[in-house]
């Protein structure tokens, strides 16, 4: 592909992803519903993560997001691909009823691995239902089970917890503390409409599409761990809403509504990322935004532990780590060649809107520079 269609290709991901400009304290903050839900869900199986990943789109502080929760506005919670993500309280149920089928059938092999059999989870399903009618902590979930004879060793406890939040019976509550909690969905997230099949499908495709676009079938498909059928399927339901688009023998999908990539006056400019966020992991096709060659620094072992990513103007640039200090916060940048002065000031203001999420002074520092 050639570099100027890569680039546009590139920006116009990161408009819709909601990564263009870098938020910061002085930008007005949209709702973590509104995030949440124009994205259709957002990648969160690690709490930090997660919450940055929607600071970062939102303006919002961590404070405001976990209030958030509180209100019961967004949820974490098992809808595909048994990953946790956010996804807005009211459309908990249906997505998981939508999606999370075809990942539960494909765990009976796990299953058998961890001994978990059909009694165990029904047994568990029991008391879930008996006692979690308030939010619990991921100890005290343990504690129950173990109290009536249910064995949570090991990878036997999230599989457990995972397998009864797919199926719509529970989701992630609060922290408590620093631990996350589970309880009945029933209990936690409000009522809402629900849609019949096709309109689930309908309303997932157009807010893929909308918010990642442009993207191939096969992003589509690996992002609801669906078949091409089903993709297809859901795809046909919005078809008068998709621009199609053929680059370098691919066809490519975005949405009618989405914004024009940006011209050289509007890059997306520098954003530090998280290890799981929607720009990486939301797709299929990653070498639009992750050079081939850096593929094994970002992803060591390519096990999909990825690390959190410096990315300018829609491309990954280097990683970075966070450092706490007693006083403040040092973001340790690892570029993957040197940063000019403009690109510098664009890491103080990435690094800024950090700051403003943590409520902390955040500093960044350039190590490692090639």
């Amino acid at each position: 592909m050639k570099g100027a269609d890569r680039r546009r290709l590139r920006r116009a991901r990161m408009a819709a992803l909601g990564l263009t400009p870098a938020l910061g304290s002085a930008a007005a903050p949209a709702a973590a519903i509104e995030v949440t839900r124009a994205l259709g869900a957002l990648q969160a199986q690690d709490y930090a993560s997660g919450a940055w990943s929607l600071g970062v789109r939102s303006g919002l502080t961590l404070a405001q997001i976990e209030q958030a929760v509180l209100d019961r506005e967004i949820v974490r919670t098992w809808p595909m691909r048994g990953t946790i993500h956010w996804v807005p309280a009211a459309d908990a149920r249906w997505m998981c009823r939508l999606l999370a089928g075809r990942v539960i059938d494909s765990l009976a092999g796990r299953y058998r691995q961890l001994g978990l059999t059909g009694p165990d989870l029904a047994a568990a399903g029991a008391l879930f239902e008996e006692h979690l009618t308030e939010p619990m902590s991921r100890p005290d979930v343990m504690a129950l089970l173990v109290a009536h004879g249910i064995d949570p060793s090991g990878q036997r406890l999230p599989h457990l917890v995972g397998h009864h939040c797919m199926t719509g019976l529970l989701c992630q509550g609060p922290l408590l503390g620093k631990q996350p909690s589970f309880v009945l969905i029933d209990s936690w997230v409000p009522r809402s409409f629900e849609p019949t099949r096709e309109e689930a499908m309908a309303t997932v495709a157009e807010r893929y599409v909308r918010s990642h676009g442009p993207v191939t079938e096969k992003d589509v498909a690996g992002w609801v761990a669906g078949t091409l059928g089903f993709t297809r399927e859901a795809l046909a339901l919005i078809d008068d809403r998709i621009v199609r688009e053929e680059v370098d023998g691919q066809t490519w999908l975005r949405h009618v509504d989405a914004h024009p990539a940006p011209g050289r006056a509007r890059l997306p400019g520098v954003h530090l990322l998280p290890q799981w966020d929607e720009a990486l992991l939301g797709y299929r096709t990653r070498d639009i935004v992750l050079p081939p060659e850096h593929v094994a620094t970002v992803v060591p072992g390519r096990n999909m532990v990825f690390k959190p990513t410096l990315v300018i103007d829609g491309e990954v640039a280097g990683t970075w780590k966070r450092v706490p200090r007693r006083s403040h916060v040092t973001v340790e940048v690892s570029p993957f060649a040197p940063l000019p002065a403009n690109r510098r000031r664009g890491l103080a203001r990435a690094a800024a809107a950090y700051g403003h999420y943590l409520g902390r002074e955040v500093e960044p520092l350039v190590v490692g520079q090639a």
